[in-house]
């Protein structure tokens, strides 16, 4: 591997190999009879797992974002994959917009007959502008997009089953690594991602019955990756359909020992697999506060 490349894997590393194209464990699963919905699916790593979870013939694709021509391309391009095994749908919408979102959800049961059995929540926005520079309402639109939009699609997602109370399904916000840096410029994304992750949290911990996630998509040649002023762009080695693949592992029970913490594309599932006793036991893949707090399992000084 290309070592300056991994200089922004290296630190969020969790397992001994890393992974940065598609590998054998995560190959072969099968979306067969599920329905899923992405948000941010016109481009980028959300286009790519609409056609990943086709190929692995998934009864149904949503995709989402305020684009309507890229979601239709989109929306085209997993058509053409299995002669229209895979049935897709385009939905138009702004997720700092609770109405859209609540009809995303709308369209997709009118659609298939019933809600969604995963979403991956992948819509995000960056900017790297110095908080004395940006605007209160730009910097806040970042937040809103990155935090509100998660916070949206999980609500209509619970709201849009036969019983809220007690939600199923597979739920993955798409994070970055981002969220444990202090990266001068980008405060509005790196706070809303950690802000996001604690959510994911919150999230398993209200609802049980619910399967909750949070993933690290790598760093992949994207438009977002792109303006960020190419500072990236020399990094984003990754595939692109390691994000698909990774969501449809997350959404089998084999995954179970994840729910309510963070994964990433980088890190292999085995070996996750044969540490899964400590990883849920001791909350390794949770946000720890400050270390030295007993609240954190510290002792003080």
């Amino acid at each position: 591997m290309d070592a300056e490349s991994l200089e922004y894997t290296i630190p969020f590393q969790l397992t001994k190999t890393i992974r940065r194209d598609p590998y054998d464990a995560l190959q072969g699963i099968s979306a067969a009879g599920k329905i899923i919905v992405i948000t941010g699916g016109g481009t980028g790593i959300g286009a790519a797992a609409a056609l990943v979870w086709a190929r692995a013939e998934a009864e149904g694709v949503v995709v989402a974002g305020r684009r309507l021509d890229k979601l239709e391309e989109t929306v085209s391009q997993v058509r053409a994959l299995n002669n229209g095994k895979t049935k897709a749908l385009a939905v138009q919408t702004d997720l700092v917009k609770d109405e859209d979102v609540q009809n995303l959800f709308a369209q997709t049961i009118k659609t298939f007959g019933r809600s969604p059995d995963v979403v991956l929540a992948n819509a995000g926005m960056v900017a790297t502008v110095p908080i004395g520079e940006q605007g209160p309402d730009d910097w806040w639109n970042i937040v809103g997009v990155n935090l509100k939009g998660v916070y949206a699609t999980a609500h209509h997602f619970i709201k849009s089953q036969p019983n809220p109370k007690e939600p199923v399904g597979t739920f993955i916000a798409v994070n970055s690594g981002l969220a444990g840096l202090v990266v001068p410029g980008m405060s509005a994304y790196s706070i809303s991602k950690l802000a996001g992750q604690r959510f994911v949290e919150y999230l398993q911990s209200e609802y049980p019955s619910f399967r909750s996630f949070c993933m690290f998509p790598g760093i992949v040649q994207t438009a977002m990756v792109t303006a960020t002023e190419n500072h990236f762009a020399k990094y984003a080695k990754d595939h692109p359909d390691l994000t698909g693949l990774l969501a449809l592992y997350l959404s089998t029970a084999r995954a179970d020992f994840l729910k309510g913490g963070l994964t990433s594309i980088n890190w292999d599932v085995e070996e996750m697999e044969g540490h899964q006793d400590e990883i849920t036991k001791q909350k390794l893949l949770q946000i720890k506060w400050i270390p030295l707090l007993p609240a954190s399992g510290g002792q003080g000084f």
